[in-house]
């Protein structure tokens, strides 16, 4: 599985200006492979995605895609919709 992490907005658009990751989990440690597979599966992003969320202005947008089995999916989500675990394995990435 590779995820790709771009980030856009935050205050002034100026806080993710150069959030850009790139992780392949077969090259992490077994833990860390485990967290990132459960926290990214597609079908855990795309339950999400569709959490209702509130004014986001000054926050960031997530642009999450998803390549496994020759398959790629992207999400879009909001700040507000990802779990606080999600967003520190963003940080550790």
């Amino acid at each position: 599985m590779i995820i790709e992490i771009a980030a856009q907005g935050g205050f002034g658009g100026i806080a993710a200006a150069h959030l850009r990751k790139t992780i392949d989990v077969s090259d992490q440690p077994e833990q860390m492979r485990q967290e990132l597979c459960e926290a990214f599966e597609p079908d855990e992003l795309a339950r999400l995605s569709r959490r209702p969320c509130g004014d986001h202005a000054d926050r960031l947008t997530y642009r999450i895609t998803v390549t496994e089995d020759r398959q790629t999916r992207s999400f879009t989500l909001q700040e507000q919709q990802i779990p606080p675990d999600m967003l520190d394995l963003i940080d550790q990435m």
